[in-house]
């Protein structure tokens, strides 16, 4: 019988594990990152129901690469282009096919208000390009390295470095201006 996955073991022995068909293995890293994942994909589709939907595909994509899988980076850098992708083709998949203009007249007008604080905040950052605001996510949100982010993104350092220094700097005229 296979050892229990203890908490100090790494992905990286773990997926040597589960290359080996250790199924404890493959519940422990399914059990580390599925949090992640759903919070992942739920920022992009920001539906609860498609993001449950998204972990299962992307845990699905994950354990048909074994046995032969090989970690090059983390797997957070693994998981981040697949969950954005099934996320992204799931919500393209859900939008409304009803010409909204033809309901125009139907629709009622509605003033947008100016949120306070933190709201302030998650609107100036979902203003940024999506490049940068990607990048602003990672490093923030997700706690990734510089270095993570681009191996996530498939980006150089200085690119990322770049994206970065550039949204903090928007970021802060935005705020200012409030």
């Amino acid at each position: 019988m296979p050892p229990e996955p203890q908490d100090s073991e790494t992905d990286g022995m773990l997926v040597a594990r589960a290359d080996r068909g250790d199924a404890a293995a493959f519940e422990a890293l399914y059990r580390r990152h599925r949090d992640w994942v759903v919070a992942l994909a739920y920022r992009f589709t920001g539906d609860r129901d498609e993001a449950l939907d998204v972990l299962q595909d992307a845990f699905a994509y994950f354990f048909a690469k074994f046995p032969g899988f090989e970690m090059t980076a983390s797997l957070r850098s693994f998981f981040y282009p697949t969950v954005k992708h099934l996320a992204l083709d799931r919500r393209r998949r859900r939008r409304p096919t009803v010409d909204i203009d033809a309901l125009e007249a139907e629709l009622p007008h509605v003033e947008p208000t100016e949120p306070p604080g933190v709201e302030g905040m998650g609107r100036a950052v979902q203003a940024l390009p999506s490049s940068q605001r990607e990048v602003v996510l990672l490093r923030f949100v997700d706690d990734l390295s510089l270095e993570q982010i681009a191996a996530t993104v498939g980006a150089p350092l200085g690119t990322v470095k770049s994206r970065l220094h550039t949204a903090i700097m928007t970021l802060r005229r935005r705020l200012k201006k409030e």
